[in-house]
């Protein structure tokens, strides 16, 4: 009897363990947002382009050079609003960000590229906010995926391990706010924390046993 009350413990011990190793991995996980929110950032600023008019139209094509004299950004402007396809270079003359401007505003798909031209985070904008499937990769695959409306989270997030790419936690969204279940798996699939929100506050949930 006491034999068996130590396994039980010890189970429980490592089932403890094992959440709070996912919930310390998820909250050091860096922020794929903010990593984009820069990239827009560094090609935001039309100071000190470099413009050439195109003739028979209010189009000017711009660019801005690297210290080697390579191309670094360029794109169009409309008097002082960007418009249409945007790309950034790195050093090396590889694209590593492609925007789309409507009216000065991000519109449509804006794609983050790393090592040969890889995406590595595409996200969609309606009118300089984000709208639409969100999505980052690893090495081709997908390692976290998001919907916005009008700026705002709705609907499910999933995030997945970095190694097995094995979905890792699921969250629902309304209107920018938990709304629904939140959800952590272990690598064999099996649901380890659960919890239930309404308009962003908790209402339940906890530690889910792993099946017998």
């Amino acid at each position: 009897m006491k034999s068996m009350f130590i396994i039980l413990l010890t189970k429980k011990a490592l089932l403890l363990l094992a959440v709070t190793f996912l919930f310390f991995t998820y909250s050091c996980k860096p922020s794929t947002e903010g990593a984009v929110a820069t990239a827009n950032e560094a090609t935001d600023d039309i100071s000190g382009l470099i413009r050439e008019k195109i003739a028979g139209t209010t189009i000017e094509y711009a660019k801005q050079l690297n210290a080697n004299g390579m191309v670094e950004i360029e794109g169009y402007l409309n008097g002082n609003q960007k418009t249409g396809q945007w790309i950034k270079y790195n050093p090396d003359g590889d694209i590593v960000l492609i925007n789309n401007y409507v009216n000065g505003l991000l519109e449509g798909v804006v794609m983050s590229m790393s090592f040969r031209n890889q995406v590595d985070l595409k996200t969609t904008y309606k009118q300089g906010k984000l709208h639409g499937p969100y999505t980052a990769y690893k090495f081709g695959k997908v390692i976290e995926q998001r919907n916005y409306v009008d700026g705002k989270l709705e609907g499910i997030t999933k995030v997945y391990d970095q190694k097995t790419f094995k979905v890792k936690q699921e969250t629902q969204f309304k209107n920018g706010l938990q709304d629904g279940y939140l959800r952590y798996y272990d690598e064999n699939g099996n649901v380890v924390l659960e919890y239930e929100y309404k308009n962003g506050e908790k209402l339940s949930g906890g530690i889910v046993e792993p099946p017998k």
